[in-house]
């Protein structure tokens, strides 16, 4: 009886060992083949740089969206742009969703319990080559936040990620483009910014921007640069009327005389828009070009509401221009002191020769540098200045002893600039007219 107890234990073991390696297996893959199911790729096959047409029925309106060689339009239910970049990155996200699970399937689903007895949202994609997949997406979400969907017609429900539930519920203004600038900024040939103060005309001429009634003034091509992105950069927030709609909503909302009006002419066209402060101070702007009136930020319109062109002046002139290179001689004539200095073998002496006073060489270094990074804090008439800017100054020459370089200067003071108070000199060069 022991060994035969013996040997029913010992078969046991191997039974065991037998079904172990059957079903654990067995389960193992079914468990990976289950677990690769779940998590496949739900618009299996389509690319996203091959789709041409995405459609977004959200239950209140339906969008469609088309795609040619220019990009992206909304062709239903407005005719407009749309952007380009936002919809290309949700596409990609859209095309590579995977489902988080299977819920149920078979023919017998309670399709009430995942919000399938109703209208499902929709979202259609249809590829160049007339492929195309649409997904059925429910109100109803699991207890993690994640949205059922399911494919029209089959008897199957899966679990997809929260995204979903963003692509569905697009509305127009989220596809539509919202730049109220749309043109290359390089076809800018021009262009004009009237507002209470003063009209500023600037012209492309010569890859270099400059103001036609003065071509002689020299501007900060970097703070032009700027304003022409600031411009490029604005967004409407809300589209408010386009079209015969305009002037009666401009006066609903009150909306009289221009604050800002600018005026854009380009290689091919031009692109005119005039700003408004509402009653409730929103602002407003009226696209003539494309026939747009959008609610705006107020950034872009006080910057400009106060813009000058002297705000436009390069301010490191004529100090940019300075090249040191060109010195070799010098005089310092200030209520302090009062010297010469000359190069000679590329080393500084002070003139006459003076062996008591030895010139320390990094320090002249140091003030020609000083002088060609000096950025004026603003321009003025010279009626404006009432102090004598004659008695101190800096005379720098060229090998041929002629003044290369000029500077008159005041005594430091303390002024208020821009609200902040600073230590400044008035200063006057020889290259411009203006301290």
């Amino acid at each position: 009886m022991k060994k035969n107890k013996a040997t029913w234990i010992l078969v046991g073991v191997v039974v065991l060992l037998s079904l172990y390696t059957y079903f654990g297996e067995y389960q193992g893959k079914e468990k990976e083949k289950s677990r690769e199911e779940q998590q496949a790729v739900i618009l299996k096959g389509i690319n996203a740089d091959q789709v041409n047409l995405i459609e977004i029925n959200n239950l209140q309106q339906k969008i469609t969206l088309s795609r040619s060689s220019d990009g992206w339009s909304v062709t239903s239910p407005i005719k407009d742009s749309a952007d380009n970049a936002d919809i290309e990155s949700w596409l990609k996200q859209l095309t590579e969703e995977k489902t988080v699970s299977v819920a149920v399937e078979g023919t017998d689903i309670k399709w009430q319990y995942f919000g399938f007895d109703q209208p499902a949202r929709t979202i259609t994609v249809k590829t160049n080559s007339n492929q195309q997949m649409t997904v059925e997406v429910s109100d109803k979400k699991n207890f993690e936040g994640n949205c059922f969907i399911r494919f029209p017609g089959e008897n199957k429900v899966m679990v997809g990620s929260s995204g979903w539930d963003t692509y569905s519920t697009k509305k127009v203004f989220d596809v539509r483009n919202k730049h109220i600038f749309r043109h290359q900024l390089s076809n800018v040939q021009s262009f004009q910014i009237k507002n209470k103060i003063n009209t500023i005309d600037i012209q492309n001429k010569d890859a270099k921007w400059i103001t036609p009634g003065q071509p002689t003034l020299l501007l900060d091509q970097n703070a032009i640069r700027e304003n022409i992105n600031k411009i490029n950069d604005l967004k409407a927030i809300e589209f408010v009327a386009e079209n015969d709609a305009i002037a009666a909503e401009k006066k609903k909302l009150g909306l009289g005389s221009s604050l800002v009006s600018i005026d854009v002419k380009l290689t091919e066209g031009a692109w005119t828009t005039n700003f408004y402060e509402a009653k409730d101070k929103a602002i407003y702007a009226e696209v003539v070009s494309n026939q747009l009136l959008v609610k705006v930020g107020s950034d872009l319109l006080t910057r400009l509401t106060g813009l000058t062109l002297t705000d436009l002046r390069d301010y490191r002139l004529p100090f940019a221009s300075f090249d040191k290179t060109k010195v070799e001689k010098f005089a310092y004539d200030t209520t302090l002191k009062k010297a010469s200095l000359v190069k000679k073998n590329s080393l500084w002496e002070v003139t006459p020769s003076d062996s008591a006073n030895e010139v320390q060489q990094d320090k002249v270094s140091g003030l020609l540098e000083v002088i060609k990074n000096i950025v004026a804090k603003e321009y003025l008439s010279p009626k404006a200045v009432k102090k004598d800017i004659s008695k101190q100054r800096i005379v720098f020459k060229d090998a041929a002893d002629q003044v290369y370089f000029e500077l008159q200067f005041s005594d430091a003071e303390t002024k208020k600039v821009k609200n902040e108070e600073k230590t400044i000199r008035y200063a006057k060069t020889n290259l411009y007219d203006e301290p």
